[in-house]
């Protein structure tokens, strides 16, 4: 499985390539600052499932044209949120292109889970967690999809723009609860911000590694990093020297530091993570050599559970 969570800025992309072909695309968020496209890098080509983990402009934005440019087989939202529901909801702060698409969509096809939709796409199983509209959230960050996509005995966790509050309600559900121990990756909700940060959640979720993606920092409510890093066990970071025969451990990526990120999973969960940017010289080969360590460009990785 590969999964590229793409460097969007302040929004979300990301894209789940099976063994088998099936694609699985959580938001489609757009940068226009790097001229990239969701619907223009993927024109063409069938996604099996388009999953909007949140009804925000940030995270539907380029909806219109991958509706028209790429072949979908399934869209899957929060299913107590209604076109009429997200109409109210964004009454005040108004709704761009991307809303508007999705209340479109909302009010021709119906609410939630629309087309040939499957919890299993070619060994990739994905499962949704989300709050309810009007019995326990009436905001649409609260209202985003806490979304665990699985294989091979690894486990990547993305939190939508869930809030603090939105957290805990979910952590109500024993299934929600029963899946946080399995989690080795998690993309932090809301790009990071402070709101998103839940310490219940952690008491059950101990990830190896926590990815922002996130834009430029604007504000103080981003200088998240440290909370999350000591939180998370960390992977070993292959672009810098080992220091007594041990590598140095990553916590923490961003989009906005590192780039798109791209992890490969094994069929046994093993996985490396490489950033499109190369912030620091690779390592030297040998040494990759001799410890079956992975490849020198790489500058991320974890093998083994």
């Amino acid at each position: 499985m590969r999964i590229d969570i793409h460097d969007v800025g302040h929004g979300g992309c990301t894209v789940i390539s099976g063994p088998q072909g099936h694609r699985l695309m959580l938001d489609c968020g757009l940068s226009v600052e790097r001229a990239w496209f969701p619907s223009v890098a993927y024109h063409g080509k069938r996604i099996d499932t388009l999953v909007l983990m949140n009804l925000d402009e940030d995270h539907c934005e380029d909806l219109p044209y991958v509706w028209r440019n790429c072949p979908l087989g399934a869209i899957v939202s929060n299913s107590t949120v209604s076109a009429g529901a997200l109409r109210s909801m964004k009454a005040e702060c108004g709704m761009r292109d991307g809303v508007n698409a999705a209340t479109a969509i909302l009010q021709h096809f119906g609410d939630g889970m629309i087309g040939d939709w499957s919890h299993n796409l070619g060994g990739v199983q994905w499962h949704a967690f989300w709050n309810c509209y009007g019995i326990d959230f009436d905001d649409t960050n609260n209202l985003s999809l806490a979304v665990f996509v699985c294989f091979g005995g690894f486990t990547i966790l993305f939190g939508g723009d869930l809030e603090r509050a939105g957290w805990r309600k979910l952590l109500e559900r024993p299934a929600f609860r029963a899946m946080l121990p399995t989690v080795n990756v998690y993309v932090a909700s809301h790009h990071g911000r402070e709101n998103g940060c839940c310490d219940e959640l952690f008491r059950l979720c101990r990830p190896q590694l926590v990815i922002f993606s996130d834009g430029p920092k604007q504000y103080g409510t981003q200088e998240t990093l440290g909370w999350y890093a000591n939180r998370a066990i960390g992977i070993p970071d292959w672009s810098k020297p080992a220091e007594s025969l041990r590598q140095p451990l990553r916590r923490v990526m961003t989009t906005r530091r590192d780039g798109t990120l791209t992890i490969d999973v094994t069929a046994e969960g093993n996985y490396l993570v490489t950033p499109s940017k190369r912030l620091l010289a690779p390592q030297p080969a040998a040494l990759g050599q001799v410890f079956g360590l992975p490849a020198p460009n790489t500058l991320a990785g974890f093998v083994g559970r």
